[in-house]
């Protein structure tokens, strides 16, 4: 913006810049009304104007139009560069995947790592090979500061885990099935509330201490109770487990397809809610294309709603 150097910016009319490259394009006031929708005195005014800018007179009028000056013909140059690079400053940022390689940090539970995480993987490496993932555990506790400080991107957790203030999305709906060992000497395709109750149980507590879970609240209400034998502190441990023993879990059923070969799922005999999974990002972020693009391919790999 150099050719303007000597006049205070703040003052000047961008749109007299765009009229003189304009001009300088055409030589004529009649053919630049045209091209800018301006009346021709409005043209004019404007040429007015900026010789009062620039000091010169610009354009000398001849029988072949307007003749510009040698000041107006070092101008045409700068002008053009840097309307272009108005354009460019004003124009939607663009991001390419392939050519992107932007960090994001994640905070993720055990859960959010294996059921929204891992299926992105493929596509992740196919669509944009130069992205790379930071992934940590998330914890409620400090999900708020780490969103604001831009310590994490995104964190991938359940509602109620989720900072007030924090933007988010469902990525999808979870619900619970009953798992157990596909050769369990007991279980055939469905079982009842009784026979559920029956079984020794292990569920997940993320502290490893507690004996209860949503299904001893859902069967509380029916004034019922299940023996639960044993409290893991992660959900990823289960599968494995139920492999090993003759025990049952209440497990989210997105955890064991990839097992389905080698557990029975069942479903549950009785109603048990289950919960969404959400990203949650800074309002900062809300915008950026680069995280659009990622919000969007979290979604679309972990099979919710688009």
């Amino acid at each position: 913006m150099a050719i303007i150097a000597q006049t205070n910016i703040r003052n000047i009319d961008l749109n007299l810049l765009i009229a003189l490259d304009v001009l300088l394009d055409e030589r004529s006031v009649t053919r630049a009304a045209e091209r800018l929708s301006y009346s021709q005195p409005a043209v004019s005014g404007m040429l007015k104007r900026l010789r009062a800018i620039f000091g010169d007179p610009l354009f000398v009028r001849t029988q072949r139009g307007l003749l510009p000056t040698p000041r107006a013909l070092e101008l045409a140059g700068p002008v053009k560069s840097a309307l272009a690079e108005l354009d460019a400053v004003f124009a939607p940022p663009v991001f390419d995947p392939m050519k992107a390689t932007t960090v994001f940090s994640i905070a993720a539970t055990d859960y959010a790592q294996h059921a929204v995480l891992a299926p992105m993987v493929a596509a992740l490496r196919h669509e944009a090979p130069e992205i790379r993932l930071a992934i940590g555990p998330a914890d409620a506790k400090s999900i708020a500061e780490q969103l604001e400080t831009q310590a994490i991107d995104f964190a991938i957790t359940i509602p109620e885990m989720a900072p007030p203030h924090a933007v988010s999305r469902e990525i999808f709906r979870e619900r619970y099935v009953c798992a157990v060992r596909r050769d369990h000497p007991t279980v055939g395709a469905a079982i009842t509330v009784e026979e559920f109750c029956a079984f020794d149980h292990v569920l997940v507590s993320p502290g490893g201490n507690s004996f209860q879970g949503p299904a001893d609240t859902a069967l509380k209400a029916l004034g019922r109770r299940r023996r639960v034998v044993m409290s893991v502190p992660n959900f990823l441990i289960l599968p494995k487990m139920l492999l090993a023993e003759n025990l049952m879990a209440l497990i989210p059923e997105r955890l064991i397809l990839d097992y389905r070969d080698r557990l029975k799922v069942l479903p549950v005999p009785f109603d048990v809610p289950g919960f969404s999974m959400i990203a949650a990002w800074h309002e900062r972020t809300r915008h950026s294309p680069a995280h659009r693009w990622f919000r969007e391919l979290m979604v679309a790999k972990a099979g919710g709603p688009g």
